[in-house]
This record gives C-alpha cells, sequence and structure tokens, in this order.
C-alpha cells in the first residue's frame, strides 16, 4: 500500500490563508484598519466556530459542563463570560489525565502523521513545560503575527536579523524566524542565546554579515553593550536601524533609553506567548502596543476574584484565540498583569486596541500587608540608577513564628563595582522601591553577577524575578 504523506505545502490553500490573515504590507490596509462593525463580526464569526470546535474536546467538554453549559448556550462573544476561564496549572492537569499532550489538544498520537504538527512546548520557568502542538495554521498565523509586527517597526525585505533566542522546545525563535523568512523576505540569522553563541561572537557575527536590526530580549540586549563596551566594540557601527525586544515593566522608560543610547537606534517593546503568538507589538509610534485583533480576543479580570474589568484597568489577561484548533485556546488566563485600551486610530495607520507595558505575573505576586505586589515592578528604580547593574531578585519568605508570622520581600539588588557604597545605595533603593511599590521592603546589595545563576540574565532566556521561601511552609 503507497503511503500518504501530509505534505505541508499541500495543507492549505495559501491564497485564501493570506486573504484570511493579511500578512504586511496588506494587513495595514485591511484587517488592521476595519470598523468596529466589521472587527467585531469577523472575530465573531472565528469565535464561534472555535467553541464548536472545543464542545468536541474532554477539556472543554467537562470544564463547561462543570459550569452548566451545554452546547449552543454560547451563541456569539456576548457570551463569553459564562465560559470559565483556566490557567497554566489547569494545562498541566489535563496533560496528567491525558499524556503526553493533554485533553485539550483534539488528538493523541493516534492522530499523529494526519497532517503536519510541530510540538512545542513553554520555557518551563514557572514549572513543568507544557507541550503545545502546532498545525500549520496555527504555526504560520504566529509567522504572520510577528512579521505585522516586524513591518510595523521598519523591516523590510532584504533585511540581515540576527535571532538572539535558541530555536529549541521553546517557541520565540522559531516564531520569529517564521515570520521573517515566509512571511517578510528577511535574512534571519539565528545566533542563539549566549549560551549558545558567546556575546563577543555574536558581536562579530553581527558587523561581518552587516545585521539591520535584532530580535532579543531587553537583558540580553543590555549584555551585549556591556560585553561591547569592555571589548571595546563601537555599537554605533554595526549601523543598527532599531532593535525589537521584550522591556518588561519599562514604566519611566529607563530600560529603554539606556539601550536607545547604548546602540544608538530605537528599541520597540513586544508581547507574546507561547500559546498565542507574538499577537501585540509597537509600531514607529510607541504610543502603546496594537493588538492582532483578527487572531486574539482579550479581556482583563480582576487579579483576586477573576471578575472582568472595564478597559483602561490594570489586571490579568485573559486570551482566546480565534484561529487556533489544534488546540483551542478560549478564554486561557495567562496571569500577565497589563491594562487593555479600547480601540484609536494611530499616528501609523493602524486602528486597533492596545495593550500597556507589561506590569506583572499574578502568579508572582505578593500580598504584603495588604499591597500587591509584583516582583517585576521593581525593574523601573533599579535599571535607572547607574550604580546597579539592573540584575536583582525579589525573595518572598515568612518572618515571625504563630499569631505573629508575616510575609516579607527583600530584594537583592547588584551593585555595579565594589567602589559603590553599599549603605547609600540601600537607603536610596529602599526609598525608590517604596515610591513604586506602595509598601517598604528590605533591601540587601550584593556584588555584580552574584545573582545570574538564580535570575538567568544575561542567557537569552527570561528572568526570574521571585524566590519565593514561603512554599509548603
Amino acid at each position: 500500500m503507497e503511503t500518504a504523506i501530509p505534505y505541508y505545502w499541500k495543507s492549505m490553500d495559501w491564497d485564501r490563508f493570506m486573504a484570511d490573515y493579511p500578512p504586511p504590507p496588506m494587513f495595514q490596509k485591511t484587517t488592521g484598519r476595519l470598523s468596529a462593525d466589521a472587527l467585531r463580526a469577523l472575530q465573531n464569526e472565528r469565535f464561534m466556530a472555535r467553541v464548536a470546535e472545543a464542545w468536541h474536546i474532554p477539556f472543554y467538554r467537562e470544564r463547561w459542563g462543570a459550569a452548566g453549559l451545554e452546547p449552543g448556550d454560547i451563541r456569539s462573544l456576548d457570551d463569553l463570560a459564562k465560559i470559565p476561564s483556566f490557567n497554566s496549572d489547569d494545562l498541566r492537569q489535563a496533560a496528567v489525565a491525558q499524556p503526553p499532550f493533554g485533553n485539550h489538544h483534539p488528538f493523541g498520537r493516534e492522530g499523529l502523521g494526519t497532517m503536519p504538527l510541530k510540538l512545542q512546548t513553554s520555557s518551563g520557568t514557572t514549572g513543568i513545560p507544557r507541550v503545545t502542538l502546532f498545525d500549520p495554521m496555527a504555526w504560520e498565523v504566529q509567522g504572520v503575527q510577528a512579521a505585522r509586527a516586524f513591518y510595523a517597526q521598519g523591516a523590510r525585505p532584504g533585511d540581515v536579523v540576527q535571532i538572539t533566542y535558541t530555536n529549541s522546545l521553546a517557541n520565540a525563535s522559531w516564531n520569529a524566524f517564521t515570520g521573517l523568512y515566509h512571511w517578510m523576505g528577511c535574512v534571519p540569522v539565528t545566533a542563539g542565546s549566549g549560551n549558545v553563541t558567546p556575546t563577543e561572537k555574536q558581536l562579530e557575527y553581527a558587523k561581518a554579515f552587516g545585521v539591520n536590526w535584532w530580535f532579543s530580549r531587553g537583558e540580553y540586549l543590555g549584555r551585549l553593550a556591556e560585553v561591547a563596551a569592555a571589548e571595546k566594540f563601537d555599537l554605533h557601527q554595526l549601523k543598527t536601524r532599531f532593535l525589537h525586544s521584550y522591556l518588561g515593566p519599562d514604566a519611566e522608560g529607563a530600560v529603554r533609553k539606556r539601550l536607545e543610547d547604548a546602540w544608538g537606534c530605537p528599541v520597540y517593546d513586544n508581547y507574546g506567548t507561547h500559546e498565542i503568538g507574538l499577537c501585540s507589538f509597537e509600531c514607529t509610534a510607541k504610543d502603546r502596543k496594537h493588538l492582532s485583533e483578527d487572531t486574539v480576543y482579550v479581556e482583563t479580570t480582576d487579579v483576586d476574584t477573576g471578575a472582568p474589568l472595564p478597559s483602561g484597568e490594570k489586571g490579568s489577561l485573559v486570551f482566546t484565540s480565534l484561529h487556533r484548533s489544534v488546540p483551542p485556546f478560549i478564554r486561557y488566563d495567562l496571569r500577565d498583569v497589563m491594562i487593555l485600551y479600547e480601540r484609536e486610530e494611530c499616528a501609523c495607520g493602524l486602528c486597533t486596541r492596545k495593550l500597556s507595558q507589561f506590569l506583572g505575573r499574578a502568579d508572582e505576586m505578593v500580598k504584603l500587608r495588604g499591597t500587591n505586589v509584583f516582583p517585576v515592578t521593581c525593574q523601573s528604580a533599579i535599571s535607572k540608577d547607574s550604580r546597579t547593574t539592573g540584575d536583582y531578585i525579589c525573595v518572598a519568605y515568612f518572618a515571625g513564628e504563630g499569631l505573629g508570622r508575616r510575609e516579607e520581600i527583600t530584594v537583592r539588588i547588584e551593585r555595579r563595582s565594589p567602589d559603590v557604597d553599599s549603605d547609600a545605595l540601600m537607603k536610596d533603593m529602599e526609598r525608590a522601591l517604596f515610591k513604586d511599590l506602595g509598601v517598604k521592603v528590605g533591601v540587601e546589595i550584593v556584588e555584580a553577577g552574584s545573582l545570574a545563576e538564580l535570575t538567568r540574565t544575561g542567557k537569552g532566556d527570561k528572568s526570574r524575578r521571585l524566590l519565593d521561601l514561603r512554599k509548603g511552609k
């Protein structure tokens, strides 16, 4: 019997795909500028298709049934709040229920070979990595999302682009590669993180290959600048046009300014996740981050209660993917804290809802004397003080015994050199952090480089900002 092979390039009607999910520059003229009514109709059509698919998947059928829902109860996006949300902990439970992929996927190993599939996992920085399968639709839409961001920031065909994430089970580098190679006509330089290609070599390659811009985390761009200074390598000789990055909670722009001064070019902030893709991006106006609203529907909910919030209020992001069938993601609470804004026409010509800068992780929040403290909120005060390296970690612990036991936080901060007065820096940091956090925390000054193993900074991966010593107590 002849083997039937599911060839990738026959897996979709590509002309139809490009019409449904326009890559740049078509996006700027079509779904990136839809009227509110036209966009709502498009989102609703795609949402209802995903709901119909989800009823056939055990994960959703069981959760929705337990919430009292039956097929037909969800008739439009207006009913979205009736659907219970879920988070990454629920996905880990799903993997236990149906290994190895989880019962939130439409099939297990028996479905492999029926279509092209790519297996990716989360970074695993907050637990066991989550497995997610990508069919061609999911894979290419995330590539289109990325290409939209790149184009809005100034990327053009022929650009040579250095990627400092590693092509691994994690998704970021693959996402960038697909966007550049399939949908932008750019040349990806997949250098990987500093663990794969030493930082000194990264700079040499950028000069040798004429790299036009970089896809990299803010922390690693800072590390590149430090190494360049130590090696007397002039970053400005690279003639970098811009940096595509993820700046975290840079409320006052200190991280951005430091990077822009060092590199001599604009830095653009972006937002994406393993499951949802690079769905939100700054344009050259740098006025918050556009959403690719034909691919995702976004809500914000109260961190403590889970109640939906109106636009303009800080809350946990809840995403519904409008294109993913393998697997669907409907009301996925990412526990990333941001602000969602109403639609508006931007100076760049796009008309979308926007997201604020990243404000913290709800699952890393510490309740300190009645105040919600997000460790990443410390970044702004620490980064803008030139006496620090910018690296830090918040240590959460219990102090006292019995009825007097209380939660406390000490922030360990690296000083740039032994010449920095530790006592003066500690007192200044205590005042600055109290202003930003709204509650007093302890500060401990440590030596440069001493936190690297705890925070993972400079390795091209996500930096860890919370060391929680309260667990199990």
